[in-house]
């Protein structure tokens, strides 16, 4: 099981500038999972899209969501601010200003290399 994280932070502390990247993760490694579920525990993100590989990806990050961050699914007009907004993403608010966008359909081309160059470009667009 994998997903793609890209993560946007609206108060950005860098040095730098923030760049959009998108991470990799396997759910299957289980200190790569405890760290997104301590992250999640923790309220650490502004703003989150997320690509799963599978259908089971997908339901394990929805239950990581409503259960470990106690995250409710939305409305879209309540993040249409949101710089990661994507039309047709299932939307889930954490507290009162985290959003998580989550594709509902797989996507496991994504986890090629050319393909998530093109993927990383669909933001530009938005």
């Amino acid at each position: 099981m994998k997903i793609l994280l890209t993560v946007w932070y609206r108060e950005w502390r860098g040095g730098e500038p923030q760049v959009l990247k998108t991470e990799a993760l396997s759910l299957d490694n289980e200190k790569i999972l405890f760290g997104l579920v301590v992250s999640v525990a923790n309220g650490d993100y502004d703003e989150v899209c997320i690509e799963t590989d599978s259908i089971e990806a997908k339901d394990c990050i929805e239950g990581l969501l409503c259960g470990t961050g106690r995250a409710k699914r939305t409305v879209p007009w309540s993040a249409e601010q949101c710089r990661l907004y994507r039309s047709g993403y299932e939307i889930y608010l954490q507290g009162s200003s985290s959003y998580f966008f989550i594709n509902p359909m797989p996507r496991p081309e994504l986890f090629e290399k050319r393909e998530l160059e093109d993927y990383l470009a669909e933001f530009k667009q938005a």
